[in-house]
C-alpha cells in the first residue's frame, strides 16, 4: 500500500512538473527563433549597407591620422583595437552600439595624409571589439593588437578566406536536399555551430573549422525541396556557440 501511495505520489508530482518544462522549452525556442535574424549576414547585411556608405562618405581622403580619430568620435564611434599604426597604413576596429566596422587608411609617407579610406565588414574581432558589443567598458590600454595583427585585420585574412569561400561554395552544387548539406559540411570536417534559419524555402547555418567560419546561405525549391542557390560568404555577425567554438579551437592549438 505504501508503495502504491508513493508511485501515484510521484505520477502527480511528474504531471505538474511536465507542462512547465515543456513551457520553458517552448520559451527558450521562441527565444531562438527571434534572435536568429540577428546572427543572420544576409539580413544584416542588408540592414547595415546604408551605414556602412554614410561612414565611408564621412571620412574623406586627403586628410591625416589626427582627423579620422576626431571624425569617428565625433560620429560617436568608438576606436577599440589599433591593428595598425605605420607610416603609411592605419588600422581601426570600431564600435558603436550593436555595430562594428574595420576602417582602413592608406597615407602618403612623405605628406602623411590619406591617399585611400575604406570602411570594411568586421568579420575578425579583437576581444576588445567583442566586449565593446557587449557593453562592457574597454580600457584604452587594450586597445593595440600590434603583436598579431594579422590575425584580426580584414584586409590581411580577406584573400585567403574569399579562396577557401569559394573552393567550399564549389563542393556544396546546387540541387540537392538539407541531408546533402549537413552530411557534406561533416564530410569535410566543417562544425555547424549555429542553424540561424530553416525554413521550406530558405536555410543558414554557421560553420566552424579550426580558427575558419562561413555562413551557408542556401535557397531552397519549396516543391522539390532541393537547393536553387547556394552561397558561403565571411560570417560577420556570429551566434554565441560560433563564437565560443572559435575560442575553443584557439586555445587548443
Amino acid at each position: 500500500m505504501r508503495i502504491r501511495e508513493l508511485l501515484l505520489t510521484a505520477a502527480v508530482g511528474s504531471a505538474i512538473i511536465a507542462p512547465n518544462i515543456s513551457l520553458a522549452a517552448t520559451t527558450e525556442n521562441a527565444r531562438d527563433r527571434s534572435d536568429r535574424s540577428a546572427y543572420s549576414d544576409r539580413d544584416r547585411t542588408a540592414a547595415s549597407k546604408d551605414e556602412k556608405d554614410q561612414l565611408q562618405q564621412s571620412l574623406t581622403t586627403g586628410e591625416s591620422k589626427s582627423f579620422y580619430r576626431q571624425q569617428l568620435e565625433k560620429l560617436g564611434w568608438r576606436i577599440t583595437s589599433v591593428n595598425y599604426d605605420k607610416p603609411d597604413y592605419v588600422e581601426y576596429e570600431i564600435v558603436k552600439g550593436k555595430s562594428t566596422y574595420e576602417v582602413q587608411i592608406d597615407l602618403d609617407k612623405n605628406s602623411h595624409k590619406a591617399t585611400k579610406v575604406d570602411v570594411a565588414w568586421n568579420a575578425w574581432k579583437t576581444d576588445a571589439t567583442e566586449a565593446a558589443l557587449e557593453g562592457k567598458s574597454v580600457n584604452a590600454s587594450n586597445r593595440t593588437t600590434a603583436t598579431t595583427p594579422n590575425r584580426y585585420s580584414e584586409r590581411d585574412r580577406m584573400k585567403t578566406a574569399k579562396n577557401n569561400a569559394e573552393k567550399l561554395e564549389q563542393s556544396l552544387k546546387t540541387g540537392e536536399e538539407k541531408a546533402f548539406y549537413r552530411q557534406q559540411l561533416d564530410k569535410m570536417g566543417w562544425r555547424i555551430t549555429s542553424v540561424n534559419y530553416d525554413k521550406p524555402d530558405y536555410l543558414e547555418y554557421e560553420i566552424v573549422k579550426g580558427d575558419e567560419t562561413y555562413e551557408v546561405q542556401i535557397d531552397l525549391d519549396k516543391n522539390s525541396h532541393k537547393s536553387t542557390k547556394v552561397d558561403v560568404t565571411t560570417n560577420v555577425w556570429q551566434a554565441d556557440a560560433t563564437k565560443n567554438a572559435l575560442k575553443q579551437n584557439h586555445a587548443s592549438r
